[in-house]
């Protein structure tokens, strides 16, 4: 199985997820390198964006002298959106507002697990 197979195995797997809209692999310049996103979502304008968030992130983090950015979680009136570092890479998952942030955090580290030894 190729790298690409084997993220797209991974997104796909988190998409499952009960209340999982998506999820996005993205390299730091912006570059998709997978995704299992819905219709509705452009993956250029999540790339876009996971970019600007990451580096707003890493900046507070430094700033605010609290090390190296992990991970980040916005939620909003319709959903949620996490955000872990992986690597030179962003893997992006998108959720609703029901979605258990629990289950899903669980989830999201075995797959950047995975990813890891993909990448």
């Amino acid at each position: 199985m190729s790298e690409i197979d084997r993220i797209e195995e991974v997104l796909e797997n988190l998409k499952a997820i009960k209340g999982v809209h998506g999820a996005a692999l993205i390299e730091k310049f912006g570059l998709i390198k997978g995704s299992a996103l819905p219709g509705w979502v452009d993956p250029e304008a999540v790339a876009a964006m996971v970019t600007l968030i990451l580096k707003a992130s890493q900046r507070a983090t430094k700033e605010l002298e609290q090390g190296q950015f992990n991970q980040a979680i916005i939620e909003s009136e319709n959903g949620k959106i996490l955000f872990t570092e992986i690597k030179q890479s962003i893997l992006c998952l998108i959720a609703t507002v029901e979605s258990q942030l629990g289950i899903i955090n669980l989830k999201l580290n075995a797959a950047r697990n995975a990813l890891v030894e993909e990448l």
